[in-house]
């Protein structure tokens, strides 16, 4: 094998896919991306401690992925702080896999069952 298989993980939580990913020996994460502050401290210190990036600061997004552009190019923003953005981040890499587990309750039925309007009204259909 020449090099490692680069990953990206979106909706990343506290990082069980990229954990998986990275036990295998076989792949880099480039970048995790997650919104909530929790699972981002958790993604930082599991990427630094046990996988050995000392960049994993940087490798670690803190941001709504709904916001497209700016994650992409970059953001300056009173809750998310300032980031230069997923393509700065991965520079010249080639992403060969984008894992991620998005949010399954807009389209489970249990969800759906749950709720008066069967989750029509909720943002999480339209990641």
């Amino acid at each position: 094998m020449k090099g490692k298989i680069k990953t990206i993980d979106l909706f990343a939580g506290c990082g069980g896919l990229m954990e998986g990913f990275e036990q295998t020996g076989y792949y880099e994460t480039l970048a995790c991306v997650e919104w909530e502050k929790s699972p981002c401290d958790n993604l930082t210190e599991r990427l630094s401690t046990k996988w050995g990036y000392k960049d994993a600061v940087r490798r670690v997004i803190r941001f709504d992925i709904q916001r497209t552009e700016e994650l992409l190019n970059g953001w300056d923003d009173d809750e998310y702080g300032v980031g230069c953005g997923l393509n700065t981040i991965i520079g010249d890499n080639r992403v060969d896999v984008i894992i991620g587990g998005p949010p399954c309750q807009a389209y489970s039925l249990a969800g759906r069952v749950r709720d008066e309007n069967g989750m029509k009204d909720d943002y999480r259909n339209y990641l």
